[in-house]
C-alpha cells in the first residue's frame, strides 16, 4: 500500500519535469506603442502621421505579428483622415494590415535587464490583401521580466508603387489640389510588449 501511494507523486513530477510548460504569450500594449510614418507633400513640407489602434503578440515558437487598424489613423486634420481612409487605405474593404516575422525570443528573454539588441529580419508585410516582404532592423530592449520594446534601429521606407498604392496617392494630391504628394515615406515605431 505504500508503495503505490508513493508512485502516483513521482508519476506527475517526472511528467511535469519533462513536459513542456505553457507560457502565455507576449501582448502588444497600445496604450504604450506608436507607429508613425512622415509624409511630403508640394516637394518640402513634411507632416506626421500616426496609427492609435495597435495589436499584436509574440509567441513563444517566436511567430510575431502587429496588427494596425488603418481606420485609427490621425493626420490631425479629420477631413484627411477621412480622404486618406478611403481614397489610399480602401478601408471599408481592407481595415487591417498586418506584419509578420519570425524572432528569436529565447536570445531577446536572456538579454539583461537594461540592455538592448540590434537585430535583422525579413519580414510579411500584408496589406490591401498583398503580401509584401520587407526587411526591417529593430532594437530589442528587456524592461522587465515580464516586457520588452522593439523600436525601429533606422526608419522603414516604403514606396507606394511597389505597395499598389500610388493610384490611391494620385487620388489625394488630385482632391486636394496639391502638386505632389511623394510616394516614399519613412515609418518609425515603438512598441512595447507584456507577458
Amino acid at each position: 500500500m505504500f508503495r503505490s501511494v508513493i508512485k502516483i507523486p513521482l508519476y506527475f513530477c517526472v511528467l511535469f519535469l519533462f513536459s513542456t510548460p505553457a507560457f502565455p504569450d507576449w501582448n502588444l500594449v497600445n496604450e504604450e506603442s506608436r507607429i508613425n510614418f512622415i509624409s511630403i507633400k508640394a516637394s518640402d513640407i513634411a507632416e506626421i502621421h500616426t496609427f492609435k489602434d495597435l495589436s499584436g503578440s509574440v509567441k513563444n515558437s517566436g511567430e510575431a505579428q502587429v496588427i494596425i487598424n488603418l481606420d485609427s489613423l490621425e493626420t490631425l486634420i479629420p477631413i484627411r483622415n477621412e480622404r486618406m481612409g478611403n481614397l489610399l487605405f480602401e478601408t471599408k474593404l481592407y481595415p487591417t494590415a498586418t506584419f509578420r516575422l519570425g524572432v528569436d525570443l529565447q536570445t531577446i528573454l536572456l538579454t539583461e535587464i537594461g540592455k538592448s539588441l540590434d537585430v535583422t529580419y525579413r519580414g510579411v508585410l500584408e496589406l490591401k490583401s498583398k503580401q509584401f516582404l520587407i526587411p526591417i532592423k529593430l532594437s530589442v530592449t528587456r524592461l522587465g521580466n515580464e516586457s520588452f520594446s522593439v523600436t525601429s534601429s533606422e526608419p522603414l521606407l516604403l514606396n507606394a508603387d511597389r505597395l499598389g498604392l500610388s493610384g490611391g496617392i494620385e487620388s489625394l494630391r488630385v482632391i486636394a489640389g496639391l502638386p505632389s504628394i511623394s510616394k516614399s515615406v519613412s515609418v518609425t515605431f515603438s512598441l512595447i510588449f507584456r507577458q
